[in-house]
This record gives structure tokens, C-alpha cells and sequence, in this order.
């Protein structure tokens, strides 16, 4: 809401959310959006999931760690779950954002960060 003060609470989350962008991988220099922003601008994707006929691609890997799958290939995007440790999962294709990271798709799921990968993720790149 416009004019409103971030209570401590929202302080909190906010350097929270900073902090989660730097772990992946956003430049320091980007800033979090303010309160007014539109949340559009906070996850720049906009081209959606990768269609599987363009995509036809499944390559397994790993978590390195715990690491959170996004709605789209960029830290900021909001989280949709986390595959655990050591945990396997099924990639199709990859992008690459707007800071140089890559990000690969786990169909039907959302996206993870490359580097959160033991085996680096997809080596195939998204068609759209």
C-alpha cells in the first residue's frame, strides 16, 4: 500500500529476501523492491514454462543442498517448494537470466538455480 512503513516484521523479510538473492547468485547491487512496486517487478519472467513438445529433454541431477524451486529462473521469483539434499531430480532445459546465471527447468515444477546442482543442471536450452 502507498505511504504505508515497513513494520519490523516486513523490515525483517525483506533482508531476509536480499539475503536469499545474494546465496543466489543476484548481484549485490540489486535492490528489493519497494513496498509500492508491482510484484511483476519483483520476478521478471515472463515467458511462462517451456513447452514440453519444444522441450522434449529429461536429464537427471541432484541437489547439492537444500535447494528452493521458483516460479521462474530468477531469485527474486516467489518459491513453490525445495528439493532436499542429495535429492534427485528431472530437469528438461535451461535459461539464462538477466545476471548471466543459468536456471533449469523441472517440468510441471518451476525452476532451480544451476549451482544448487551437483551436475550443473540441464545442458539442453529452453525453446519457447
Amino acid at each position: 500500500m502507498p505511504g504505508t512503513k515497513l513494520t519490523p516484521v516486513r523490515t525483517a523479510v525483506a533482508a531476509l529476501s536480499l539475503a536469499a538473492a545474494g546465496l543466489l547468485g543476484a548481484p549485490a547491487a540489486h535492490a528489493a523492491p519497494t513496498a509500492t512496486a508491482p510484484v511483476a517487478a519483483a520476478c521478471p519472467w515472463t515467458k511462462g514454462a517451456p513447452a514440453s513438445n519444444l522441450n522434449p529433454y529429461s536429464e537427471t541431477d541432484y541437489a547439492s543442498g537444500s535447494a528452493p524451486v521458483r516460479k521462474g529462473p530468477y531469485g527474486e521469483c516467489d518459491p513453490v517448494g525445495t528439493i532436499p539434499s542429495g535429492g534427485s531430480v528431472s530437469v528438461n532445459c535451461y535459461v539464462t537470466n538477466s545476471y548471466g546465471n543459468t536456471w533449469s527447468y523441472i517440468r510441471g515444477y518451476g525452476w532451480i538455480y544451476d549451482s544448487n546442482l551437483r551436475n550443473g543442471g540441464s545442458t539442453h536450452p529452453c525453446r519457447f
